[in-house]
């Protein structure tokens, strides 16, 4: 047991964290404003793409991150206009936005590569820098939630939408804006996972990590911190995963593979009794209507 806790584990722990840890604190931007996104997966899977196509047109990594972050934008300005503006059902939205996702990149990828061959592999950013992106951007969403007006009337957005109309705030621009800032975040976090030690893209290269980072804001009660804190812990289990697969064992390799998957969501059951959810989390918003 003591093997599998090594310095290599808690390397790859950190490495399969930071993309989850990304598109968390996205979320975390958008669902205090009263936005749920559970189209977070499909723009991670843009953002992959993207990032993979920047990096491979240009040779250089950073502007495929640059790339990603477009395409996130892109994408969070998709889903304000059908989810904040025309108010159409956020769970329906997002969902459908992900299948879309899933059906589009494989198709886009598929128009420059042909099936059965491997994809060229792309230069990666050195992980140290990634991490360091991570922990400037985990700082910049902390102190915008909680030391500014800004951050304030945000998260009221998400718990008394009315009284921030009331104070003459649109409560459209604050959850159309937080949208996008927190798509662009995702889409971000997708090119970090194909620009970073991955340095490929293959279909559906997140694999569910939309998904967990959306558990994963339940799990942290919506801070940010707790956010990447709860990332760390899902990519250490993801490590660990990997290293048991190369252990000589009878139980079944598809049980490791769930591991950080279920972890996660223990972790959210336990979690979720204490949740401190926005009031107005979901719930489209009619000025005039209380």
């Amino acid at each position: 047991m003591d093997t599998l806790f090594t310095l290599a584990t808690l390397a790859a722990a950190i490495r399969l964290a930071v993309p989850v840890a990304m598109a968390a604190l996205g979320e975390v931007i958008a669902e205090r404003s009263g936005v749920l996104n559970l189209g977070l997966e499909g723009t991670m899977l843009f953002g992959a793409l993207a990032g993979y196509l920047g990096t491979t047109a240009t040779g250089t990594p950073w502007l495929g991150l640059g790339s990603g972050l477009l395409a996130g934008t892109a994408c969070g300005v998709v889903l304000a206009l059908l989810m904040v503006v025309a108010r159409a059902d956020q769970i329906v939205t997002g969902l459908a936005f992900t299948l879309f996702a899933i059906s589009a990149t494989t198709y886009l990828f598929e128009l420059s590569y042909t099936i059965g061959e491997p994809p060229p592999r792309i230069p990666s950013i050195d992980m140290l820098e990634l991490v360091v992106i991570v922990i400037v951007v985990l700082a910049a969403v902390w102190f915008l939630l909680a030391r500014t007006s800004v951050g304030l009337v945000l998260s009221a957005a998400g718990d008394a939408p009315g009284a921030v109309d009331a104070l003459g705030y649109r409560v459209t621009n604050v959850r159309g804006a937080a949208t996008v800032a927190g798509n662009a975040l995702a889409g971000l976090a997708g090119a970090m996972l194909v620009c970073g030690p991955l340095g490929l893209f293959v279909q559906n290269v997140t694999a569910g990590r939309g998904w967990v980072a959306l558990a994963l804001v339940v799990f942290a009660r919506w801070r940010p911190g707790r956010a990447v804190a709860g990332a760390l812990l899902f990519g250490l289990c993801d490590a660990l995963q990997l290293r048991l697969q190369g252990t000589a064992t009878a139980i079944p390799y598809e049980i490791f593979l769930a591991l950080p998957y279920l972890v996660t969501l223990v972790a959210l059951m336990v979690r979720a009794k204490r949740s401190a959810t926005p009031a107005a989390l979901a719930v489209p918003f009619v000025r005039g209507r209380s």
